[in-house]
């Protein structure tokens, strides 16, 4: 098996905005390697757009290393690695169910922090920079009363970007994308809608090209590191 030089590794895929990331990345030349949880159409599309798309339960140790063990095999060197898998759930659920608050840590910030070291030598084989991009939480910045535990588990993640900037340079970026509103989900209801978008200055639901464009500019950017770039619109006081 030829190996792939330079290749982006995706968590998270399968769907939504972790899907948009590797069509996009796909359609920009780069060879993708990304990982899923639950079987979809994306990840029919994905795969026979030619990435390479591997199941792996990526809140566990296991399903981490099993992971990584996989990209080594497909991959020569990483040109960058996008922390994209995510849980969302309220303290409550959380409350009521341990596993949704360990899976929640475990995703947003062990295994992340597994996969940084364990692909270092990967990213450093790359040609020129390469990237790390952890995907943040706008609301990180003002707080949400119902998700606690959640944003505490993503703002744990921006400590961990910051971290390994600094272990990381020169050669290597790390950096956080910190989205909000992007796309609504199918089902979310017009009163949903409109008090979604009535808390953004711009108010508009902007699709998840915008992310995409936003990810494009960190991995052309030769002097963003240690950063964090929100998404979110402008948020009203």
């Amino acid at each position: 098996m030829t190996k792939l030089a330079n290749a982006v590794i995706i968590t998270g895929a399968g769907r939504r905005m972790g899907a948009a990331f590797a069509h996009a990345l796909l359609m920009d030349g780069y060879a993708v390697v990304a990982s899923y949880r639950t079987q979809t159409a994306e990840v029919d599309h994905l795969r026979a757009a030619g990435a390479i798309m591997i199941a792996a339960e990526l809140a566990t140790e296991s399903g981490a290393v099993a992971f990584v063990q996989a990209v080594k095999q497909h991959c020569l060197s990483v040109r960058a690695l996008i922390h994209n898998a995510s849980v969302w759930h309220t303290d409550g659920e959380m409350n009521a169910d341990c596993a949704l608050r360990d899976a929640s840590f475990a995703l947003h910030v062990y295994t992340p922090h597994y996969l940084n070291e364990a692909l270092t030598e990967l990213l450093l084989a790359a040609e020129g920079l390469s990237d790390i991009v952890h995907i943040s939480d706008a609301s990180n910045a003002f707080g949400k009363a119902d998700r606690a535990l959640y944003l505490a588990s993503k703002s744990a993640g921006d400590a961990l970007m910051r971290c390994h900037a600094q272990r990381l340079a020169p050669r290597v970026k790390v950096n956080a994308l910190a989205p909000g509103l992007m796309a609504f989900h199918e089902g979310d209801d017009a009163v949903y809608k409109q008090s979604r978008l009535s808390r953004s200055l711009l108010g508009i639901e902007p699709g998840f090209e915008t992310a995409v464009n936003a990810l494009r500019y960190l991995l052309a950017s030769n002097y963003t590191t240690g950063s964090i770039l929100t998404l979110d619109g402008g948020r009203k006081d």
